[in-house]
């Protein structure tokens, strides 16, 4: 019988929302080391590939300064990555701190990760433009490479550096388009939980002034 009465009282924590927020933050929890892993090793991986492909490089300060760029976009990488478990770890503890006023359990935690999803786009839109523009600058990376492709073109001998700036401004614009249009829809979320939960305290109050009137 205890066994029985502990998976009644799972399933109606269940009913309250309270498991579903436990496991969810465990897995945002979780979600957040993963990204702190993976950049720390994406960056690693384009930092080695990167100073082994300055063999092909024809001047030796050329070669120096992309492996300078090379390790500091793994340290770029490096901060993300922080940024990024931070961030998880944020929300996490946002979602696990829900209360249990309104009866829309779902409805909160998916505000929670709309807006997280687009906080998300804009660290790593933000820092894929810096990148660019530490590549362009330092001559690693797609702008570097591009600049070497096309030395024996009459081109301008900034195309790297141009190219690295726009796509810096291009990542920035996209970041912000992408952090609006998620707290919006966010937003308009949050409208109808309010609007829901209000309705919910009207008839709430007109069911318990009839029953006040009926006795």
């Amino acid at each position: 019988m205890k066994y029985l009465r502990g998976i009644v009282a799972w399933i109606a924590s269940l009913e309250s929302g309270s498991q579903f927020r436990k496991w969810v933050t465990i897995l945002v929890k979780m979600a957040g080391v993963f990204a702190l892993i993976g950049t720390i090793t994406w960056g690693i991986v384009i930092c080695v590939g990167a100073i082994e492909a300055t063999d092909f490089l024809r001047d030796r300060s050329e070669r120096t300064l992309a492996i300078i760029g090379s390790i500091l976009t793994l340290g770029i990488n490096i901060l993300v990555g922080l940024v990024l478990v931070i961030l998880f770890w944020n929300r996490a503890q946002k979602i696990s701190t829900l209360g249990d006023e309104t009866h829309f359990t779902l409805l909160p935690i998916a505000v929670i990760l709309i807006r997280f999803s687009g906080e998300l786009s804009f660290v790593t839109l933000v820092a894929s433009g810096i990148q660019a523009l530490v590549a362009s600058i330092f001559g690693s990376g797609i702008p570097g490479l591009l600049k070497f492709l096309l030395s024996d073109w009459s081109m301008p001998e900034n195309i790297g550096f141009i190219t690295g700036v726009i796509a810096l401004v291009v990542s920035v614009i996209s970041g912000a388009i992408a952090l609006i249009a998620h707290y919006f829809i966010a937003e308009l979320i949050n409208l109808l939980v309010d609007m829901a939960t209000n309705l919910r305290k009207v008839e709430t109050t007109l069911s318990t002034e009839e029953a006040t009137s009926d006795a």
